[in-house]
């Protein structure tokens, strides 16, 4: 089982990189200056202002975003349900 959970924790992390490398391009698409050292570190501080652009672009959220959480709620659960099975 701790297996299982680990896998899914490096998948959720993946998926989760690749929604803050989506989001931070589309950032620098739009104009706001992004550092080449915020791709990974740097992501939190970026979020409001993608919320506001998508919004303000399309009328609503993009997608990226809530990908962004979900996935970042996924790796905190598979995270701590591989050290919970990891002490059994």
């Amino acid at each position: 089982m701790t297996l299982f959970f680990l896998v899914f924790f490096l998948v959720t992390g993946f998926t989760n990189f690749v929604f803050s490398i989506i989001i931070l391009r589309q950032l620098a698409n739009s104009n706001v200056k992004v550092g080449f050292f915020e791709i990974r570190w740097q992501i939190h501080k970026h979020l409001k202002t993608y919320k506001q652009i998508t919004k303000a672009q399309k009328g609503q959220v993009g997608l990226p975003y809530y990908g962004y959480v979900s996935t970042l709620a996924g790796l905190i659960i598979f995270g701590l349900l591989t050290f919970m099975s990891l002490s059994q």
